[in-house]
């Protein structure tokens, strides 16, 4: 079965591809939008792959390479995660979901804006990064070392852990990293309504 644009029969759209970050697979698949939209499906690259930039640049490529090879449309759902992401998107006509980091993709521009312009000193957590805090964080950035750790986290007074709906209780690991890092904890949920929202107007905008 082919989704359809206008209704019309005789007129079948090209087939959707979202290329995402692995942090997005489980509120993707809680959305169901395959089943709204018949022909699209959906690849999920491994979250750790942030770790490395230009691993991550290379491995979205070919995904975008291999998606173009069957003349599907393309939209990347990611933040800003290596430098020159917004002119590789452009670069092979791929529609990029807005947003800086996937916090904010998570929580919608404005609560995203309103929770920095509280306070820009910010670290932000979300499940991903929660679960695998000492591979993500702690090993590659030698945080066991208080001299790094400092470095590193000396501009931040407050983490902000966003929350998605079926998340189990994370709080006991969330205080261990907010107690490591010496920060304050708030804790804010994801906003699955405009997430889908803007999905939506980005797989009907052609």
């Amino acid at each position: 079965m082919t989704y359809r644009e206008d209704n019309r029969e005789d007129k079948p759209i090209r087939p959707i591809r979202i290329i995402s970050c692995g942090v997005f697979q489980f509120a993707l698949e809680q959305l169901r939008l395959e089943e709204k939209f018949p022909g699209l499906t959906a690849t999920y690259l491994p979250s750790n792959l942030h770790i490395n930039p230009l691993e991550l640049k290379k491995y979205l490529l070919k995904e975008i390479i291999a998606s173009q090879k069957i003349n599907e449309r393309i939209i990347c759902l990611y933040g800003e995660c290596f430098p020159d992401i917004e002119i590789l998107c452009k670069q092979y006509g791929v529609i990029k979901m807005e947003g800086h980091h996937c916090y904010e993709i998570f929580l919608g521009r404005g609560n995203f804006r309103e929770i920095m312009d509280d306070s820009a000193k910010t670290y932000f957590l979300e499940k991903d990064l929660i679960l695998n805090f000492d591979e993500y964080c702690v090993k590659p950035l030698e945080l066991y070392d208080e001299e790094m750790k400092k470095l590193f986290f000396k501009n931040y007074e407050r983490l902000v852990y966003v929350r998605q709906p079926a998340d189990p209780d994370l709080m006991p690991i969330v205080n261990k990293i907010a107690d490591f890092l010496e920060l304050s904890i708030i804790v804010r949920e994801a906003d699955y309504l405009n997430f889908e929202k803007t999905l939506i107007d980005l797989i009907s905008s052609d």
